[in-house]
C-alpha cells in the first residue's frame, strides 16, 4: 500500500473512558469466537477466545468498540446482532456490578458466502485453481476474510452515519 505521508484518522476506535462497564460475552454459536477489541489508534487486539457456548467476563469501558470474528475462519460474527459492539452503562444490585450477558451469534450468510466458507474449510488454498469454477469465484476464494479490511469498511460505514 503506498504511503501518501497522511494517515485517515478512524472514528472506530476507543476513547478515553472513566467509566467502566462490565459485559459477559456470550458465544451462542457452534464456532470459536475471537473477540476483537479496537483500540486507541483503531488497531484491533485480540483477546482470549471464547468456545462455542462459552462465556468471557470484561472489564471494559463505555467507549470501547468490539468486533467478533470466528477465530478458524476469521469469518464475522455478531454481537448483540450487531457488527460493532459499544458496551452500555454499569449496572448495580447489592453486591456490586452486575456482568451484562451479550450475545455473539453467527450472521445469516449468503448461500455463496457460505459456499465459499465450506470451500476454503476443506479445500488448500494452492488448490484453488485446480476446481471448475468461475474466475469470479476463485477470485473470491482468495479473498479470505480479512479484519482490517473490514475494520476499514466498518469505519467508513460509521463515519457516515455520524
Amino acid at each position: 500500500m503506498a504511503h501518501t505521508g497522511e494517515q485517515p484518522v478512524s472514528p472506530l476506535r476507543s476513547l478515553h473512558s472513566d467509566e467502566a462497564t462490565f459485559v459477559k460475552f456470550v458465544n451462542r454459536t457452534l464456532r470459536t469466537a475471537r473477540p476483537w477489541w479496537i483500540n486507541f489508534e483503531g488497531v484491533p487486539q485480540n483477546y482470549d477466545d471464547i468456545p462455542p457456548g462459552g462465556a468471557l467476563h470484561m472489564c471494559t469501558y463505555r467507549t470501547h468498540p468490539w468486533v467478533f470474528r470466528d477465530a478458524d475462519t476469521g469469518d464475522k460474527l455478531l454481537i448483540k446482532n450487531g457488527e460493532i459492539y459499544f458496551p452500555t452503562s454499569t449496572q448495580y444490585d447489592e453486591d456490586g456490578p452486575i456482568y451484562i450477558p451479550v450475545h455473539v451469534t453467527v450472521p445469516v450468510y449468503s448461500l455463496k458466502n457460505c459456499c465459499l466458507q465450506c470451500i476454503r474449510k476443506h479445500v488448500k488454498s494452492e488448490d484453488y485453481t485446480k476446481l471448475d469454477l468461475p474466475k469470479s469465484l476463485h477470485t473470491d476464494l482468495k479473498n479470505s476474510p480479512d479484519l482490517l479490511r473490514a475494520i476499514g469498511k466498518l469505519s467508513r460505514r460509521y463515519r457516515s452515519n455520524e
